[in-house]
């Protein structure tokens, strides 16, 4: 007598009896699984429900450890601490619509859009643009290329935090509407008790930003392929951008502009303005030799209206046989700008608001305050 067939056969007989009701069993179970391990990543739960990884950017690991939640894309953990793009709003829209002009160059840009989401975050806004204008530009510059639209507008909305508007339609059920240029935003301050939440808030944009990084193989917003922000990578290291320790400089003189600005930021951070100015190659051997740099490449970006500096750089036995120019740079290209961003020092120019973008995104990816050097003070001939 085969007992155990006996014993199959009427366990298979059951299940076929009452499959419906097991298979309502298993999806409910599968549920209460999925449910719970997202309350664990909300409640901050085990690390295994979030494992972090460092970010690795053109080849080149960063400082920064972050997880994405499968599930939920718009929460990002970075060191344990979880970034959401959101915050109360009443029905009411901040419009960023296309302005009549490109408003300064991406530095000018992005702190528009940092404060962008100040001025929302202060006033209770959700925050809306249209497709074809700076606000998508900046933020195409580094990164968010795409093979469709439509699945862009639910990114940049899920993601970021803000509403693409595509006609007015999209405006029903908004009980006002307020619209504010780039310019004007730029120059929005926030009251100061906001500062904090407010810089934490910029520094999860901008990581967002950085997660999404172009490679070329998508497309921006105006139709044109978007470009591989790893370019200049390629161009001066020929494959070779992983292992590759390298310093920038950045060399501004902006029409005489940074002369003045570098006098007015004397007054409240005390730095001396002609190390940022001028760089000489006493002022960049200071900073590069305990670093232990000055054996590496060092590539200067220069707008080339002040001669002297990369003059002096060439001309210098240490550094002139590292230094690599790269001349009439007033604006930076994604490319350029991602080579500074991922240096292994960068030494930049506050009157620049471009280098204070840069700055700002190496904190964002982790890169501490030895390995950024922008408000230097000269101390008995010393910097």
């Amino acid at each position: 007598m085969n007992i155990r067939g006996e014993k199959a056969d009427h366990l298979i007989s059951v299940i076929v009896k009452h499959r419906r009701a097991l298979f309502i069993i298993c999806a409910a179970i599968s549920l209460m699984i999925s449910l719970f391990n997202d309350a664990l990543y909300l409640i901050g739960g085990p690390t295994a429900m979030r494992q972090e990884s460092p970010f690795v950017m053109c080849d080149r690991t960063t400082p920064l450890n972050y997880a994405i939640h499968p599930k939920m894309t718009q929460r990002v953990s970075y060191s344990g601490d979880t970034f959401e793009p959101r915050w109360p709003t009443q029905k009411k829209l901040l419009l960023l619509r296309k302005d009549d002009y490109l408003f300064g160059h991406i530095g000018n840009q992005m702190n528009s859009l940092l404060h962008a989401y100040d001025y929302a975050r202060d006033h209770q806004l959700e925050l809306g643009t249209t497709f074809h204008g700076w606000v998508i530009e900046a933020i195409q510059f580094m990164g968010y290329e795409s093979n469709d639209n439509k699945e862009l507008r639910n990114e940049i909305r899920n993601e970021l935090g803000i509403t693409i508007i595509r006609n007015s339609t999209d405006l029903v059920g908004y009980d006002e509407v307020i619209q504010l240029s780039a310019k004007d935003l730029y120059f929005y301050k926030s009251p100061g008790e906001n500062w904090e939440a407010n810089m934490n808030f910029h520094i999860g944009i901008l990581r967002r930003i950085f997660l999404r990084y172009n490679r070329a193989l998508g497309y921006a917003h105006h139709g044109l392929r978007a470009i591989n922000v790893c370019r200049t990578f390629d161009d001066l290291f020929h494959g070779s951008r992983a292992g590759i320790k390298y310093s920038v400089i950045h060399s501004r003189f902006m029409e005489g502009r940074a002369q003045f600005k570098l006098n007015q930021l004397a007054k409240t951070s005390g730095l001396t303005p002609r190390g940022a100015l001028e760089m000489s190659p006493k002022y960049v051997r200071m900073i590069l030799k305990p670093l232990g740099m000055l054996s590496h490449p060092i590539i200067l970006f220069s707008d080339g209206e002040l001669p002297s500096v990369e003059e002096g750089l060439l001309r210098d036995p240490v550094i002139g046989p590292k230094l690599i120019v790269m001349s009439n740079k007033t604006s930076l290209t994604g490319p350029d700008t991602a080579l500074a961003i991922l240096s292994d020092v960068y030494i930049g120019n506050p009157a620049s608001v471009t280098s204070g973008y840069i700055a700002r995104s190496r904190y964002a990816l982790g890169y501490d305050e030895e390995q950024t050097y922008m408000f230097r003070k000269e101390h008995q001939d010393k910097w």
